[in-house]
Formats: structure tokens, C-alpha cells, sequence
């Protein structure tokens, strides 16, 4: 996954979303260890089947947005990041 890679967002409540990856983080802060919050990305362990480690902080940016598709905080989603 690269900087500029183009990005599908598909919405749970329907529609798709372009974008691409704006940026990429190297690492996330451990809640577990309030030592570690060090200029990490802060990222709320949600799902605890899917491991810290295993998890890289994306920012993907929203290109365009289907006239039609209502965004709002909270909606689910797939992402899907395709190679550049």
C-alpha cells in the first residue's frame, strides 16, 4: 500500500465511494500502556479479534461522493485499496 493508491469505498447502507490514500501512519498507541502515546496514532481497539499489531492507520480521502449517498458518523464500510 502507497501514498496515491486509489481507494473504493463500499458503503454497508449501499453505494460506493472513490478516493485514494492520503496517508499512511507507522504505528498505533497501545491503550493498554498509557507510556506509549508518544506522536502515535490513538486508535480505539473496536473489533478485539483483530490484533494492535496487525492493524496500519490508512487516511484515505474521499474523492467524489454519489449524488444520492447520505454520509454520516458511524456508517460501516469495506475499504478496498487497488496498486497504483
Amino acid at each position: 500500500m502507497r501514498i496515491g493508491d486509489k481507494a473504493e469505498v463500499r458503503l454497508m447502507s449501499g453505494g460506493t465511494l472513490q478516493g485514494h490514500v492520503e496517508s499512511i501512519s507507522r504505528g498505533i498507541y497501545d491503550r493498554d500502556n498509557p507510556q506509549s502515546r508518544e506522536l502515535l496514532a490513538d486508535v480505539n481497539p473496536t473489533f478485539n479479534w483483530v490484533r494492535l499489531a496487525q492493524r496500519v492507520p490508512v487516511r484515505v480521502k474521499i474523492d467524489s461522493v454519489p449524488d444520492g449517498v447520505m454520509l454520516a458518523a458511524g456508517i460501516t464500510c469495506t475499504v478496498v485499496v487497488k496498486e497504483s
